[in-house]
């Protein structure tokens, strides 16, 4: 009898929050505007149901059995060995589509000695560009948009020939990256920049483009700007209230956000760099959004791993176009699909996963498809170590049976990788 109130009162409470959200959904933006008009845009918002976008098939893992005991104590072991060489973050490690491994380190923010919780926030980096992607597929999805179409068709009188939203998203347009050339054409590094002012020093300054469209792999941050600029435009609403409408609120996503240099939330982490725990200090491009700038817990993103997982949320025969390879100059098992991240294993598998750098950040979202397995790691004490997470995959199927790029992220500038 007590079993069956208590189900009662857990409905309850899942009804009253799902009211909550769907509320929150239309009354709130986390925009620096008030809220577009929802009745304006082309783009018919996804029906909130968190519940049924994480529903599919998977294994029955046991978390008393001993075989998974071994991998969480030997998880702990690493993770322990991480701490006391700095590490800060939260961890989620689900193996075939169930947590086994849940862990909060460090500190989000070290001089008042506060600890993170499930509820703390990290900046994403470049893990972002997964969900741009996502809204791409969203409008995809409802033939308001095609991967073939031009540039031009969305952002007139744009000066680079040839460029379409696919090659935005796999990084072959050859378009020079605003995180150089704002350097010296962005005149007031006081002032934040925006995904329109990247788009107006483009459009004044012409900045010479690295390579003609389709002909080199280049990894771009200015392709993603530019992919929220094309979010806008066709569902005629800023792109943070298309994230939070259509992406994060569906998907019951309650602790994401889109950051906003001018209004932080409480529940951010602190970013810290070196030994002596130095602060990050946040910079003019720091307002620019699609390439970085989401928040999020790693619950929030077990969510969202879940959900692409699901294949409810975005169709699979879309996903399955956004995993495949794009770029073919070169040979090897590492490729990047359409906002995604591909290694191609040994036995025919593949990862699916997008790394993260800006600031002190580190983020790590590492999901091997074919078992439903994912490795999240959101981090704000910057360590090129928390990439390096092969022994994490040993830990999990055994020595060298996933092969993963431990140095991906580890050479690039801090910037979002």
């Amino acid at each position: 009898m007590v079993l069956k109130k208590e189900k009662e009162i857990n409905k309850m409470k899942k009804a009253l929050l799902t009211i909550v959200v769907l509320i929150s959904s239309f009354c709130f933006t986390f925009c620096r505007h008030s809220i577009s008009d929802r009745d304006a845009s082309p783009f018919k918002q996804p029906e909130i149901k968190p519940g049924v976008y994480v529903q599919y098939p998977k294994e029955n893992i046991k978390l008393e059995d001993s075989s998974i005991q071994q991998k969480i104590h030997a998880l702990d072991a690493y993770f322990d060995t991480k701490v006391r060489n700095g590490f800060s973050g939260s961890v989620l490690i689900s193996f075939k589509g169930t947590p086994i491994f849940e862990r909060y380190y460090g500190y989000k923010d070290y001089a008042r000695g506060e600890r993170p919780t499930a509820g703390s926030t990290y900046q994403i980096a470049s893990t972002s560009k997964t969900f741009t992607s996502a809204a791409i597929l969203l409008l995809l999805q409802q033939h308001l948009i095609t991967l073939e179409d031009k540039v031009e068709k969305y952002i007139p009188n744009f000066p680079y020939e040839g460029i379409t939203v696919r090659m935005l998203l796999n990084h072959r347009s050859g378009l020079p990256n605003y995180l150089n050339f704002s350097e010296t054409l962005w005149k007031n590094k006081q002032k934040f920049m925006t995904n329109r002012d990247v788009l107006s020093l483009m459009l004044r300054y012409k900045p010479k483009p690295l390579y003609k469209p389709d002909t080199h792999f280049m990894y771009n941050n200015t392709n993603f700007a530019l992919l929220a600029l094309i979010v806008e435009d066709v569902a005629d609403m800023p792109f943070c209230d298309f994230m939070h409408q259509n992406i994060f609120v569906p998907l019951g996503m309650t602790d994401t956000w889109t950051y906003d240099p001018l209004s932080v939330r409480p529940s951010a982490t602190k970013g810290y760099s070196g030994s002596s725990w130095r602060e990050d200090r946040i910079v003019y491009t720091d307002g620019v959004l699609g390439d970085k700038g989401i928040y999020s817990t790693v619950r929030d993103m077990y969510k969202w791993d879940q959900a692409l997982y699901a294949g409810k949320f975005i169709k699979s025969d879309l996903l399955g176009l956004a995993f495949t390879p794009q770029s073919f100059e070169r040979q090897g098992d590492k490729n990047y699909g359409l906002g995604w991240r591909v290694r191609d294993q040994p036995d025919g598998t593949r990862l699916i996963y997008h790394n993260g750098w800006w600031h002190s950040y580190n983020s790590v979202f590492n999901r091997k498809i074919s078992d439903k397995t994912s490795v999240i790691i959101l981090s704000n004490h910057f360590s090129n170590s928390v990439y390096k997470i092969q022994q994490i995959w040993d830990i999990l199927y055994g020595e060298n049976t996933v092969k993963n790029d431990e140095e991906e992220g580890a050479t690039e500038p801090a910037r979002p990788e």
